[in-house]
């Protein structure tokens, strides 16, 4: 009993000996690829780990933040992590304040996590050498909980790995996932001189299998497994699984929308048969229209399109925020676009706008500003919102055309301005010209000492008077003459 103890003993020595921790951790911004540049991947190596975050399909680019540094993966975000110096076994991660309040579950590739939220602690097991992290959508884990969007926040991480193999494992440019189209995977190992040999039939690679030369194109569902091979010894097979799904098509924009039927079905994916125009586009926003129906697409994209492009066989799933339904897109199905006619806004009042228009373009005319971030004409009022970097008017007498898209927040509609002009000198189309003229570079008006407001063509107010009086203005020109609630056109020659 005593030679067993002994002996268990001097095997978990050993173990301890040969385990290696490497805690990775990084001064600042500068020290990740792709954070200055607001890439959609960044990356980071130290002492044999490497890290790469994906914006994959979340919302939000990952990056470090340049106060706190921690390391922030937004929802849907993927977060892997590789090892050339032995298969990791732990990987503890250290949460920074924000990643307390926004921790979501994590799924991993492999293994499995364990939480210690309040102590600011998540840990992994396992046993790989190449894991990828998916993050949760909601922060179910923190103190903020479901009403957030998810992240992974943590300011450095430490990971064990066993032996170190005498062999590198091959190690895959993408782990695996789900994909709506053929997807090209490169294998690498860093163990110079070593042979890949792979297969994609679920059965254990060998020096008998297929000899890795190039890229490996997956074009249906499949297991791709690869080993290195030098000097008659191997390394550990890596393994990932590709799963390539079909897309459905639906008619339309309209039909798309339809398939928003239970809240599991928000994630499937359809393309739309039907050619769509674009019609604007920022930041990650962007609107396009079948010429019946308009839709909001909410995600990064690789390519940048203006009013008039025309796009076909646009993919994605059906989002929802706050109360307007969107399209998730898939990214590589928002390729090269044809150019077209432009698309124009619709003029409505606002007592026209209706549920039914949400993402429309949309063009108010005579609008005024009684009070703060709303527009009013005739019909009605309806709030405002800055989404576009178009500064809203402050509360005053002028009135403007305003262009822009409907939206609801919260049963709330809106709208979200893209174009606002002034419009004070002209919005009064009555003519009013045996009221003003011009004479000898003045301008005249008859009236009873009301006030005049001068404007030029852009809109800006050059000179005030009062009716009946000259009004001496600055040159030549055309200028709008206001006379109460009326307006007209006079040159000054």
């Amino acid at each position: 009993m005593k030679k067993f103890l002994l002996l268990t003993l001097a095997m978990f020595a050993a173990f301890i000996a040969n385990a290696e921790e490497v805690k990775v951790t990084w001064s600042g911004q500068s020290d990740w690829n792709g954070v200055a540049d607001g890439a959609s991947t960044i990356s980071y190596t130290y002492n044999g780990i490497a890290i790469t975050v994906d914006k994959a399909t979340g919302g939000t680019k990952p990056t470090v933040n340049a106060n706190s540094n921690d390391l922030r993966a937004y929802a849907n975000n993927t977060v892997r992590i590789t090892s050339e110096i032995g298969n990791m076994t732990k990987i503890s991660f250290e949460l920074s304040a924000q990643g307390k309040k926004r921790m979501p579950e994590l799924t991993a590739t492999n293994g499995e996590f364990t939480y210690d939220v309040e102590n600011a602690n998540v840990t992994w097991t396992g046993d790989v050498a190449d894991l990828t992290i998916t993050v949760g959508e909601k922060a179910t884990l923190g103190s903020d909980g479901e009403r957030k969007a998810g992240q992974f926040d943590f300011l450095n991480f430490t990971v064990t790995t066993g032996d170190a193999p005498s062999l590198a494992m091959p190690i895959f440019s993408i782990n695996g996932g789900t994909f709506y189209e053929p997807v090209e995977v490169e294998v690498t190992c860093s163990t110079e001189g070593a042979s890949i040999y792979y297969t994609l039939d679920g059965t254990t690679p060998d020096e008998t299998k297929t000899l890795y030369k190039e890229v490996i194109t997956i074009s249906e569902t499949a297991t791709l497994k690869a080993v290195a091979v030098k000097d008659g010894e191997k390394s550990t097979v890596n393994e990932a699984t590709f799963t390539i799904e079909s897309v459905p098509e639906v008619a339309d924009i309209t039909a798309f929308l339809a398939t928003n039927t239970t809240e599991a079905a928000k994630t499937d994916v359809y393309c739309i048969a039907c050619p769509v125009t674009v019609m604007y586009q920022y930041d990650r926003y962007l609107y396009i229209t079948d010429g019946t129906k308009s839709l909001q697409v909410y995600g990064s994209l690789n390519s940048t399109y203006t009013n008039g492009d025309v796009l076909e066989g646009v993919c994605g799933s059906v989002g929802y925020y706050n109360g307007t339904y969107q399209m998730t897109p898939v990214v590589s199905s928002f390729g090269e676009a044809t150019p077209g006619a432009p698309v124009q806004p619709n003029t409505v009042r606002v007592e026209d706008i209706t549920n039914d228009m949400v993402s429309d373009y949309i063009r108010l005319t005579k609008v005024t500003v009684e009070q703060e971030k709303t527009f009013t004409d005739v019909t009605g009022s309806i709030d405002a919102y800055k989404r576009f970097d178009v500064e809203l008017p402050a509360v005053g007498a002028d009135t403007y055309t305003v262009e822009g898209f409907v939206s609801n927040y919260k049963g709330t509609l809106q709208i979200f301005p893209t174009k606002i002009t002034n419009t004070t000198a002209i919005d009064a189309p009555q003519a009013v010209a045996a009221r003003a003229f011009a004479v000898n570079g003045y301008i005249k008006t008859n009236g009873n000492n009301e006030t005049v407001y001068v404007y030029n063509v852009t809109g800006k107010l050059v000179a005030t008077g009062v009716a009946g009086r000259d009004i001496k203005v600055s040159g030549k020109g055309i200028y709008i003459v206001k006379v109460g609630n009326k307006a007209t056109k006079v040159v000054v020659r």
